[in-house]
């Protein structure tokens, strides 16, 4: 689920992007997702995209390790429309290519379960 507060420009969008390892299980949904967000901050003042958690440091393209409680040197929470046009660019680099995928912001670690599962 994605919230929307007009009065601060606050995209709320929970696991679906954040600084961090983004898990993928649906790639088609993903996709149509980020597009969605994209179109949808193209036609509202967003000032701020918020997930729900960092896992990434000040250093691009290094994530803490999972599980890890200590993270002293992570980013600020807040992401910019344009990381949510990386994440698209990034998706479109990864293609069919299923595993963990390093990017300077966030992680997209593509696990898609097979059909009919």
């Amino acid at each position: 689920m994605t919230y929307f507060d007009p009065w601060t420009g606050f995209l709320l969008t929970g696991d679906t992007v954040y600084p961090g390892r983004l898990y993928v299980e649906d790639w088609a949904a993903f996709t149509r997702t980020v597009d969605r967000l994209i179109d949808f901050c193209a036609e509202r003042p967003v000032t701020h995209v918020l997930g729900c958690h960092i896992e990434m440091s000040r250093q691009p393209g290094v994530d803490y390790p999972v599980r890890t409680t200590y993270q002293p040197d992570e980013p600020p929470l807040q992401m910019t429309t344009g990381q949510l046009h990386d994440i698209r660019a990034a998706i479109d680099t990864v293609g069919d290519r299923p595993g963990r995928h390093v990017f300077d912001d966030f992680v997209l670690c593509r696990r898609d379960v097979p059909e009919g599962r």
